[in-house]
């Protein structure tokens, strides 16, 4: 074999230097592609996460307030069923689902409880909820529910409703005096205006809204709403 010379010795050492640059520059350029996709992958995973955080959080929405001792309630506190009706006794779609709520406690009177709580809406007035609270404190509250739903274009359109009320209160055997200082009272106007704040604090804006197990729910038919009620009972 014949030795190089000089000259192409330096030829050569130029040529392996230029090889390994080309072969360095294609890695590096690799390596950029390789990082560059794991980037990616990594900045969509966290963008995921995020839209799905948000958008679970904006289904949620705020908690409803669990059922306490000092809620209105029908039903057995083992029921596997719990629904809870923010509602105004002078709104007339509260009157059309009172009936399927007193069509449901008869048809699942084991499985279901109802809750009720007072959101009378700013342009009605707020004394139909104060002789429904009067009604509560005497232990006819759910008598009274019914008859002030039953004769609500009665006694809403009525100047004086005031004579309407006492005369339900006399169906129910109240005693007059106590019902007229319980509907009066400070107390009583706080509980409503208590239960209102509330509701207004989980986004409520209308009447009547129902919560089934903590979720809120619109039914637009008594057999709708028994469907769900009654779905919420098969999982427990």
């Amino acid at each position: 074999m014949e030795k190089l010379t000089k000259k192409e010795k330096k030829e050569l050492k130029r040529l392996e230097k230029e090889q390994q640059l080309e072969k360095n520059k294609k890695q590096g350029t690799y390596k950029t592609i390789v990082y560059g996709v794991i980037g990616l992958v990594v900045l969509a995973l966290i963008i995921w996460g995020i839209v799905a955080t948000a958008s679970s959080t904006k289904n949620q929405g705020p908690v409803v307030p669990p059922i306490s001792s000092n809620d209105i309630t029908t039903g057995s506190a083992t029921s596997k069923a719990n629904l809870i009706e923010y509602a105004d006794f002078e709104c007339p779609a509260c009157a059309t689902y009172s009936k399927y709520i007193e069509l449901m406690r008869e048809d699942l009177p084991k499985d279901l409880r109802v809750v009720f709580r007072f959101f009378p809406l700013p342009q009605h007035k707020l004394i139909s909820s104060q002789v429904a609270y009067a009604a509560y404190k005497q232990g006819q509250f759910w008598e009274m529910y019914k008859l002030l739903y039953d004769n609500q274009e009665k006694w809403t359109g009525s100047s004086e409703p005031q004579p309407l009320f006492d005369d339900y209160a006399k169906q129910l055997n109240l005693d007059l005096d106590k019902f007229h200082n319980d509907q009066n009272a400070d107390s009583s106007k706080k509980f409503i205006e208590d239960q209102y704040n509330q509701g207004l604090n989980i986004g409520i804006d209308h009447t009547p809204t129902f919560y089934l197990n903590g979720n809120v729910i619109e039914p637009t038919s008594y057999e709708e709403f028994k469907a769900l009620v009654e779905n919420e009972i098969k999982k427990k």
